[in-house]
């Protein structure tokens, strides 16, 4: 059965939360190589984009930044 993202210690959450932004950042850059290549697939393109897209959402709901709120009480 998976963990339960709200019993994940707040490191745990950081952890994955950088794995998935790095992951982000890895296809980022294949991305743009690929981009430079002039006999590129717009649709490759396009899925790696969303790709890119859906793992930062990812880290963000995982690891969600402290609101102003919460850095006053903290």
């Amino acid at each position: 059965m998976p963990a339960d993202p709200q019993q994940l210690t707040p490191s745990e959450r950081k952890q994955i939360e950088e794995i998935l932004t790095r992951r982000s950042n890895e296809i980022a850059t294949f991305s743009m190589e690929y981009q430079r290549d002039k006999g590129h697939y717009g649709s490759v393109e396009f899925a790696l984009s969303r790709e890119i897209q859906r793992l930062r959402r990812l880290a963000e709901r995982v690891n969600p930044p402290e609101t102003e709120e919460e850095t006053d009480h903290g």
